[in-house]
């Protein structure tokens, strides 16, 4: 078929049309959901929401819009993630702007920002003085920042191209002037700085378990990002007492953690000696998804 021929056909592809075909395309290379995923790319070229194709289903796309479509499609096919082919993710109330640079933000983290919230509002502080560890597309520290306008929130990640990404998002959601974004191995930039909160997502994929994902996670998240080494720990024994030193006594510390995780990182809070017992809170699944403890002692 000559570049003619493909063109005349592509104008007379309806949006109904191309839905149908890439649809199919995605089914038959294994994507959970096909049809969702080709309206939501389909969109993007459009630059219009998915409402507005239900609404004209019969609308003809141009040959580039036909084009530009297909290449989405068939980079979705080999399982790239929406979510960088539209370089944005919907968290919280939110559009966080994306790139492979950083893990794409999950409704799982919700559940740490959540407990957050509850333990601030519920200490009466109004203004409290946060640091996330690992913040990669800097979901976690914005949100902090947003829900509280008094506060201060300093957002740390050891890949300059994560910065850059969290960078964009803080100007994005406007709160520049109350996060300080610093390049740091969990503390090593940090000086004698104290917080009331230390919040964090970190990577606790056991360094086997990676090539067992999901192709979309595996073949394109940041490893930097999900790989906690040989039992999944790695970070979180040098986080869980480097934390301590930047805590104010009563200040909570926050993480995430992976299934099956809970046991272990509360034993190594209770090493430690210095904070209190281990609480584990569930997420809407029941699984064990964040852990919280609080400085207590001088260890």
């Amino acid at each position: 078929m000559n570049g003619k021929t493909a063109a005349r056909n592509a104008a007379h592809e309806t949006c109904e049309s191309f839905l149908n075909g890439s649809a199919e395309r995605l089914r038959l290379a294994g994507v959970a959901s096909p049809r969702l995923d080709a309206e939501v790319l389909l969109a993007q070229v459009l630059g219009v929401g998915r409402e507005d194709i239900h609404a004209r289903p019969g609308y003809f796309l141009s040959a580039r819009q036909a084009e530009a479509g297909r290449a989405l499609i068939e980079r979705r096919s080999k399982r790239e993630p929406v979510s960088y082919l539209v370089g944005q993710k919907g968290f919280w109330d939110l559009d966080f702007f994306v790139t492979s640079h950083v893990l794409i933000p999950r409704p799982e983290t919700e559940i740490l920002l959540e407990r957050f919230i509850q333990t601030a509002r519920a200490a009466e502080t109004l203004a409290p003085n946060v640091l996330d560890v690992g913040t990669g597309s800097g979901n976690i520290a914005v949100v902090a920042a947003r829900e509280f306008p008094a506060g201060r929130v300093t957002a740390m990640d050891r890949s300059p191209a994560a910065l850059q990404v969290a960078r964009e998002n803080v100007r994005r959601h406007g709160v520049g002037g109350r996060v300080r974004l610093i390049g740091s191995d969990l503390f090593s930039a940090l000086g004698e700085s104290a917080f009331d909160f230390i919040l964090s997502n970190p990577p606790y994929i056991a360094s086997g378990a990676l090539a067992h994902l999901m192709a979309d996670v595996k073949d394109y998240e940041p490893a930097l990002a999900l790989d906690g080494g040989e039992d999944g720990l790695d970070i979180y024994r040098r986080l869980i007492p480097g934390a301590w030193g930047h805590l104010r006594e009563g200040g909570s510390l926050i993480l995430e953690i992976g299934m099956e995780q809970a046991r272990a990182v509360s034993a190594l809070i209770h090493r430690h000696g210095g904070y209190s017992a281990a609480r584990v809170i569930k997420d809407y699944s029941g699984r064990e998804r964040v852990i919280q403890t609080t400085k207590v002692s001088h260890g």
